[in-house]
């Protein structure tokens, strides 16, 4: 995606217009390519951090919001859906050595339905609550060990199976 290029677009049905500042306004510098309204990164854009990670994706109010892509130098990598800057809604976050969380997401946490898989195999699937483990799951150990139950703050506190 790196390669891509607004300019293309000129011609085309799409609204798009490329900022003509290459290094928009930001708390920790960067250049944007994308859509604008009112001077406002609005509609579909890449920006790229100083530090090279980079948001691919739409934005609302030079907010991330709505589908978008964070991917970070240290390799962590979220897809999903993005509120006002903050990781709302359904997302795959991932880090480099394998770890993965698929599920729900509320202001930047893991919040609601969603697996979590370790870098052992090991896996829960259940219910989440700002980052933790909290209500109705089923951990499954790499070993074959599954345990069927209630967590709170991350911690087992009825195993029914």
């Amino acid at each position: 995606m790196s390669n891509f290029n607004f300019t293309n677009l000129k011609n085309s049905n799409l609204k798009v217009s490329v900022s003509s500042n290459s290094q928009e306004e930001h708390t920790h510098g960067g250049r944007y390519e994308g859509a604008l309204k009112d001077g406002k990164k609005n509609g579909f854009g890449i920006f790229t951090y100083s530090n090279g990670t980079r948001y691919i994706g739409y934005w609302k109010d030079n907010m991330f919001h709505g589908e978008g892509t964070l991917s970070f130098t240290n390799g962590e990598l979220y897809q999903g859906n993005w509120e006002e800057d903050e990781m709302n809604g359904y997302g795959i976050y991932s880090w480099p050595d394998g770890e993965r969380y698929v599920g729900e997401w509320k202001d930047g946490s893991k919040t609601g339905n969603g697996i979590y898989i370790w870098d052992n195999g090991d896996q829960f699937i259940g219910l989440w609550k700002e980052d933790n483990r909290e209500g109705d799951g089923i951990m499954i150990y790499s070993d074959g060990e599954r345990i069927i139950g209630t967590w709170e703050n991350d911690e087992l506190l009825n195993k029914l199976v």
